[in-house]
């Protein structure tokens, strides 16, 4: 009877032990996995999430009316697994800043350039400054133009955005109350400043940021027939500074000063503070590019900005003005995840988004232009005779720096002409011979 109860106990046990072997009866690397599946459960463990820092003078929403900020947050929203980490640099400071960071290894994944003299400045900072975009399927969206600035040797090493135009914005509110129209030739200009002094007005809100002035003699170049071609000539000895297109350009300008259309503090404000002016309904005109429509309109909604080309003696030209072209460094440590980034920030629906707020224009194919403002500017930078506007056809950021402080010296009365040209023209054979 003992036997007979072994006999059982022992079959229980081993009937036991194989339907235990039988709950567990995968090969040994899927039960690897899925153990692995849950340990990692249990742990509760995340993707890591990677940092891009993205460095820009675009990020300050005074300037922008938060529409670079809404697509950051947009991005991050699509793409929980990367965070934008913004670095916003003032323009003043930018380039110094851009440089600090690229010489000095700071962390630095995606940052803009606003020109192609600036663009070509960076890179002459070392071999390899920017990542090569080459053969990325979201750079087919752009207009073939738009991407020769950022294209060397065959490589493109950036994507262009927003296109803007360059010269004067104007109280549209205003010009309606007083019954002026926007003059057409230079001097229907003077005599619309002429009127806006006699009623207490100051007809140009201009001030001393050394980067401003350049929106309207460098205008007025662009109708004197400045080009690529001619800076060419220019920067090779061909042609010198003393040439009246450009000799004209700050005459003029210097006119405004001295007829009193500007404000009698300007060499102490501040562009914010010129803004203001208009905001405040003080001037009834600005020195900027369209870029700061939204700012302006923001200061006092009633207004209604508007802007203008520059009207030349002979003829008037409209301005291009690529705002920002966005770039990778090229030590990033995650460069797919920047491509990522400048695919969404550059993208058609972005910038169609980002044209309504910033009242620019997209420099992607078939983009939608619904905002009345930006199809205006539109209508413009696309016209035939629209050219890249001057200086920003000199081959370096240094060089264009140098000429428009010597202008800015002109224009504030601390260099009488003869002075000025020689000065600039010795920054044009130096940069030249070395």
């Amino acid at each position: 009877m003992k036997k007979k109860w072994f006999i059982i106990v022992v079959s229980l046990t081993l009937m036991a032990l194989l339907a235990a072997c039988s709950g567990n009866n995968k090969p040994a690397d899927q039960a690897a996995e899925g153990n692995q599946k849950v340990s990692g459960s249990e742990s509760g463990k995340k993707a890591e999430q990677v940092t891009l820092r993205y460095s820009s003078y675009l990020l300050d929403t005074a300037q922008a009316g938060k529409a670079y900020y809404d697509a950051i947050a947009e991005f991050e929203k699509q793409n929980p697994d990367i965070k934008i980490e913004t670095d916003f640099i003032q323009n003043a400071n930018y380039t110094a800043g851009i440089k600090t960071r690229l010489l000095g290894g700071e962390k630095m994944d995606v940052f803009d350039t606003w020109s192609p003299s600036l663009f070509a400045e960076f890179a002459a900072l070392g071999d390899q400054v920017y990542l090569d975009l080459t053969g990325e399927a979201f750079l087919n969206e752009f207009l073939p133009a738009s991407l020769k600035p950022v294209t060397v040797d065959g490589k493109v090493l950036g994507a262009p955005e927003l296109m803007h135009s360059d010269g004067l914005l104007y109280n549209k509110t205003m010009f309606e109350e007083y019954g002026l129209k926007v003059p057409q030739t230079w001097d229907e200009f003077i005599a619309v400043c002429e009127t806006l002094k006699e009623k207490g007005i100051i007809p140009i809100a201009m001030d001393s940021e050394w980067w401003v002035p350049q929106f309207f003699w460098g205008s007025i170049m662009s109708n004197n027939g400045a080009d690529a071609a001619w800076t060419a000539k220019l920067e090779s000895g061909e042609v010198k500074i003393a040439d009246p297109i450009f000799t004209d350009a700050i005459q003029k300008h210097k006119l405004l000063v001295d007829k009193g259309y500007m404000p009698k503090d300007w060499t102490g404000i501040k562009h914010e503070q010129a803004k203001d002016l208009i905001g405040q309904g003080k001037a009834a005109m600005i020195i900027t590019g369209t870029w700061d429509i939204a700012s302006i309109m923001e200061r006092n909604p009633k207004n209604d900005i508007d802007f203008m080309i520059v009207p030349g003696s002979g003829k008037t030209v409209p301005n291009i003005n690529v705002g920002t072209y966005r770039v990778i460094n090229n030590k990033t440590e995650h460069p797919e995840e920047a491509k990522k980034f400048v695919a969404f920030m550059n993208s058609k629906a972005n910038q169609e988004k980002l044209a309504a707020g910033a009242k620019a224009v997209p420099s992607v194919k078939g983009a939608e232009i619904s905002d009345p403002v930006s199809k205006k500017i539109a209508a413009v930078v696309t016209r035939d005779d629209a050219t890249l506007y001057w200086p920003h056809t000199v081959s370096t950021e240094s060089l264009q720096v140098k000429i428009l402080e010597g202008v800015n010296k002109y224009l504030a009365g601390q260099l009488d002409l003869d002075k000025t040209l020689a000065e600039i023209q010795k920054a044009i054979d130096d940069a030249r011979q070395g």
